[in-house]
């Protein structure tokens, strides 16, 4: 801390921040280059009693690309020299019960189309009347999947992955070693990142209006809703909870009530969760309330007050 990261080991050293979290980034950033370390602490220390595990491993493994591009790209390749699909039969103690695993190991671009597919093709299997559980409707939709490819259904759709990338025009356009950064994904090199968006396969959504109000008058939000939401919380944002919000479901604030007034899905009333505290939230366990300067107070079990800001999570009461 004192020798790489000053700015946190001053933090810790005044007891702004406590001592266990200097040690997480620390560890973290061992193997870091000195530059690459200073990053981490100039970005991590006004606000490293305030973030998470998960930010901190994320600005981690930007920092480990964007300071060292020619090692990324070994990394890359050296990824690549692990690819490979395998099928394993039976329930791996010497039974077998009609079900296998399959395994497979392979471009980034190419294994998130193919789960794009699937979890379609398996929504798809839902509106149509398959009861079954999600993942279950998975597991069917790579019979489908199977089926078209091999022509034998009468149709056959193409599913198309979005890509939401983190980089400047410039760097897209003249610095073919920069590193960018793919929600969800994480770092990769300019260059496979021009490969993926050259696919004919990669949509590039334009930016949403992020003031737009408009509400609708059903539980679940439309689609230019769900980005508009997605795009303004870019993680879940329960206190400390740093998962990427288009994993989350969108909550409604304002328990919805399909007997209740108009408008009560709108983006002021939704705020996106992950699952557990999605769950936490509904157990009324947990309270919380959005605020008109983009900020969420949440209230515990036990009476605790926090503040969730863009700088991340804090205790106020």
């Amino acid at each position: 801390l004192i020798h790489r990261l000053p700015d946190t080991w001053h933090q810790v050293d005044t007891l702004q921040v406590p001592a266990w979290r200097g040690r997480r980034l620390a560890a973290a950033t061992a193997s870091l280059s000195k530059e690459a370390a200073a990053y981490v602490d100039a970005q991590l220390a006004p606000r490293i009693g305030s973030v998470g595990t998960i930010t901190i491993d994320r600005l981690v493994a930007e920092a480990a690309a964007r300071f060292d591009t020619d090692q990324q790209e070994t990394d890359e390749q050296d990824a690549k020299a692990k690819w490979g699909v395998r099928i394993q039969h039976g329930t791996g103690l010497g039974g077998y019960a009609g079900t296998s695993w399959l395994e497979a190991t392979g471009d980034t671009l190419d294994l998130t189309r193919f789960h794009d597919l699937v979890c379609a093709t398996a929504a798809q299997l839902g509106r149509d009347g398959d009861p079954d559980p999600l993942e279950i409707r998975k597991a069917k939709a790579i019979a489908i999947i199977t089926d078209r490819a091999l022509g034998l259904t009468g149709t056959n759709t193409a599913a198309k992955t979005h890509l939401y990338l983190h980089a400047t025009a410039n760097d897209l356009d003249t610095e073919e070693t920069a590193v960018g950064t793919v929600e969800k994904l994480g770092p990769a090199t300019l260059a496979r990142i021009k490969e993926w968006v050259g696919h004919s396969r990669v949509t590039i959504t334009p930016v949403l209006d992020l003031a737009r109000d408009t509400a609708v008058d059903q539980h679940d939000p439309p689609t230019w809703m769900r980005e508009q939401v997605i795009l303004r919380d870019s993680h879940c944002v329960f206190p400390w909870c740093g998962r990427n919000s288009r994993g989350c479901d969108l909550d409604h604030i304002d328990p919805y009530d399909e007997h209740g007034p108009p408008d009560q899905t709108r983006p002021d009333n939704l705020a996106p969760l992950c699952r557990r505290h999605h769950r936490a939230k509904t157990t009324g366990r947990w309270r919380y309330a959005r605020h008109p300067d983009h900020t969420y107070t949440w209230h515990s079990p036990q009476g605790r007050v926090y503040l969730v800001d863009d700088t991340g999570s804090h205790t106020i009461g």
